[in-house]
């Protein structure tokens, strides 16, 4: 018998995944499926996490796309609430 993990934290663990794996120097994507509201949590952790307020490009109650500057590129994340899921995508400074 495991420990289940909540949404909360396997959102934050897929974060912590794509993060680390940034050091790459190509423009890296993964999705998740995951609630819409699970998805907006992640946007809320990940600016606390990265320290910076995301930059809102859609923002509709059906779906939100975000970007983080970071000192080394841009962090992109999307949620979906009728595919039920988030895209996250990690693009290095050219």
């Amino acid at each position: 018998m495991g420990i289940k993990a909540s949404p909360k934290l396997q959102a934050c663990s897929v974060l912590l995944g794509v993060l680390t794996a940034s050091v790459a120097s190509a423009q890296q994507s993964t999705s998740k499926s995951m609630s819409f509201e699970d998805c907006l949590k992640v946007i809320r952790n990940t600016a606390t996490d990265l320290g910076v307020a995301p930059v809102n490009i859609v923002e509709t109650s059906e779906a939100r796309i975000v970007r983080f500057p970071t000192s080394d590129g841009s962090v992109l994340v999307t949620c979906s609430k009728p595919d039920r899921k988030m895209v996250m995508t990690i693009s290095p400074k050219s």
